[in-house]
């Protein structure tokens, strides 16, 4: 009666086995190409900024999810862009987000995405220190293999807020 028990069990391994080894294989993991996304390197590479002198990197708990983050604040009204040109992304449709918190009370916040020449935009509110939202703009086609990722700050005097962990998804 052991003999049998033993046996089955060997024979249900086995089919599971084969079962398995005759599945086709997962696909690769997609991996963002947005350089420093996350600004874990604790400094802005790969990010484009202009405007108003008003960005730096945070690393205090709460102003970055992490390590790190892209923050802003000035005592003076201001105006920034910070951009990138994403480059080496396989042709398709994504969704893309980024995580902001901060005091809120800006003009205008937007994270934008430029793919040949056409722009579409995700407003951002801000609504408390380290009360971290994600902002999406979905279903972005992508063709050429690059596009422009970004974010647009128009704010008043003593407006402060963090950008953490620009992301992008393939939509299944």
């Amino acid at each position: 009666m052991k003999i049998r028990s033993f046996t089955a069990g060997i024979c249900a391994g086995l089919l599971a086995a084969s079962f398995v080894s005759a599945m086709p294989a997962a696909e690769a993991a997609f991996e963002s190409p947005i350089l420093n996304g996350d600004f874990e390197s604790g400094k802005t590479v790969g990010w484009d900024i202009t405007g108003d002198r008003c960005v730096d990197i945070a690393t205090k708990n709460g102003d970055c999810q992490g390590t790190a983050a892209m923050h802003y604040w000035s005592d003076k009204a201001f105006k920034f862009t910070a951009q990138q040109e994403v480059t080496d992304v396989p042709d398709g449709v994504y969704n893309i987000s980024v995580m902001t918190q901060g005091g809120g009370g800006e003009n205008s916040v937007k994270l934008f995405v430029d793919v040949g020449g056409q722009r579409k935009e995700a407003a951002v509110a801000n609504t408390g220190w380290n009360k971290w939202q994600t902002w999406t703009i979905e279903n972005v086609e992508i063709k050429g293999g690059k596009f422009i990722l970004g974010v647009a700050v128009d704010a008043n005097a003593g407006n402060w807020g963090s950008f953490d962990n620009f992301d992008m998804v393939p939509v299944k």
